[in-house]
């Protein structure tokens, strides 16, 4: 159902030094050691200015990589394997491009909306440099036939094999016509998923949309900006933790919060600090003591409506804190990938917060079947595990 193609990117020639974390996890104080990185890719996605400036500067670092041979261009058609090790988990997928004529007839699947601001900046960003520098997450239901040539170009020695951010990570590139032919024909019958990437898959189809109308292009002409650049993975290849919350501060008293509470939960104290260890739930730390939530609730209309996010949004945040939008509530923080409870508890007994809300991880079958109904999941619902390296492939949109 979609279409895929080879690309002939730009590769770091140091990816060890020169890839970071994506752009929209990477906080003030790993920017500014990452910036004391002269070829440090951060120089790229986090450019230094004001307003339309730091997209002015993002174009002139992208060329100034390309001159001091920082990064080099690839001559030939390849798809790449990017595998991601460590003791705990591994992970692999395929690099490739995906067509953007798919993403705007719905072949590539959504699962959240995309907000104006960051939309606004990446759009900004990629009309500036010319450049997709950081890789969309997108997944499909696992195929032994897709398996099984990932395995093939795997045979090969990586071009890359290096360590950062506690992983091993291998990047293998595949020239051969006739196995990229094979994908190409495998992925004409698969659904793809969009897991984590919304804003950056957004931008490159408002950049192909400008594109369109100014050069007069077909919608199948077979150029650059008209694809994605983007890691696709099998759904038995991916790992989601918790996403879960901090209330900074709550609007009403203690007793009130937990009487509110037992209209829809059995609300039980516990002893310690706990993860939740299955769906509908919910470990909560209130100013230092722990609660047991089991929503009363067991039938559902919707398979969205039984989400713990769904049900934290709409028994919780909205009716019981006022907290109607959570992406521009400035009394909510959001935990991305916290497994320890004992840590996430120092966010109330350390940094003074009051509540801590932790959610039970969403299963990637849920999400496909909700984004394949039509379905949008709550801000933050998920968090893929590990992050994907931005920098190891930069895909040039220019037609040189």
């Amino acid at each position: 159902m979609v279409k895929i193609s080879p690309l002939k990117p730009f590769l770091p020639k140091d990816p060890e030094e020169f890839c970071t974390n994506p752009y929209d996890i990477i906080g003030k104080a790993e920017e500014q050691q990452l910036k004391k990185i002269p070829h440090s890719m951060i120089h790229l996605i986090l450019p230094d200015g004001e307003g339309d400036q730091k997209y002015q500067n993002a174009a002139k670092v992208y060329k100034q990589f390309q001159d001091n041979q920082i990064i080099t261009k690839e001559t030939l058609p390849s798809v790449f394997v990017y595998r991601q090790e460590s003791d705990q988990f591994n992970q692999q997928g395929l690099i490739v491009g995906l067509a953007l004529k798919d993403y705007e007839e719905g072949n590539i699947i959504k699962h959240e909306s995309t907000r104006k601001k960051p939309l606004y900046d990446r759009i900004n960003h990629i009309t500036s440099s010319h450049v997709s520098a950081g890789l969309v997450w997108t997944i499909f239901k696992a195929n032994k036939d897709i398996n099984y040539l990932v395995k093939q170009i795997k045979k090969k020695k990586p071009i890359f094999d290096f360590k950062k951010y506690n992983y091993r990570h291998l990047l293998w590139q595949e020239t051969n016509p006739a196995i990229i032919q094979k994908l190409t024909e495998l992925f004409k019958k698969e659904k793809v998923f969009i897991a984590d990437g919304h804003h950056r898959a957004a931008s490159a189809a408002e950049y192909r949309k400008r594109n369109l109308k100014e050069s007069n292009a077909s919608k199948e002409s077979d150029v650059p900006w008209q694809y994605l650049l983007s890691y696709i993975a099998s759904d038995d290849q991916i790992r989601i933790l918790s996403n879960s919350r901090v209330i900074r501060r709550l609007s009403i008293d203690d007793k009130e919060f937990l009487k509110k509470l037992e209209i829809n939960f059995r609300v039980l104290p516990m002893e310690k600090a706990f993860n939740p260890e299955k769906k509908n739930q919910i470990a909560l730390c209130l100013k230092g003591k722990w609660y047991e939530l089991i929503t009363k609730e067991t039938r559902f209309d919707l398979l969205r409506d039984s989400l713990d996010v769904v049900v934290l949004q709409d028994k919780i945040l909205n009716p019981i804190l006022g907290i109607i939008d959570p992406r521009a509530d400035e009394n909510i923080i959001f935990l991305g990938g916290i497994q320890d409870p004992n840590e996430m508890e120092k966010y109330i007994t350390e940094r003074g917060n009051d509540l801590l809300i932790n959610l039970y991880p969403v299963n990637i079958q849920d999400l496909e079947e909700i984004a394949t109904a039509g379905g949008v999941m709550p801000p933050k619902s998920t968090w893929f595990d590990p992050k994907l390296l931005s920098g190891l492939v930069l895909h040039d949109l220019t037609e040189k």
